[in-house]
């Protein structure tokens, strides 16, 4: 069973990273919460480890989960991984928060896939082996 705890230091990372970086803006302007969970579920998903995960929370569960999103890092996937590294993995699940608007100015919640835009942020800024592990 997947058991997960609220971590006040990833929600510092994701604090700081929401008032520093541009690519974050819309969460900085919105009123979206966000939860940053630590599991110590070894997770994979199609053959590939999964070191953490956004979801959006569905209104159908909000009445157990006070928040909009989550941020859940997989703490053993992420085993010898630095500060920095951390950090650009929360970075990296931030980006997937989306918030958009209807006409009448109300906040939608969603979150992004995967895109090249992400990766391609991800690479200028951390090369591509950022989340290699040294031994």
């Amino acid at each position: 069973m997947d058991s997960r705890t609220i971590n006040e230091h990833y929600a510092e990372i994701g604090a700081e990273l929401i008032k520093t970086e541009e690519a974050l803006e819309s969460i900085r302007n919105s009123t979206a919460t966000i939860v940053y969970l630590s599991s110590e579920h070894k997770k994979t998903g199609n053959g590939k480890i999964v070191k953490a995960q956004c979801e959006k929370i569905s209104d159908k569960y909000k009445w157990g989960i006070p928040c909009d999103f989550t941020i859940t890092v997989f703490e053993p996937n992420c085993e010898g991984m630095t500060e920095e590294q951390m950090k650009m993995l929360i970075f990296h699940e931030l980006l997937h928060v989306k918030i958009s608007y209807k006409d009448d100015g109300t906040e939608v919640f969603g979150t992004n896939p995967h895109d090249l835009e992400d990766f391609k942020l991800i690479i200028d800024r951390f090369g591509t082996e950022w989340a290699e592990v040294k031994e």
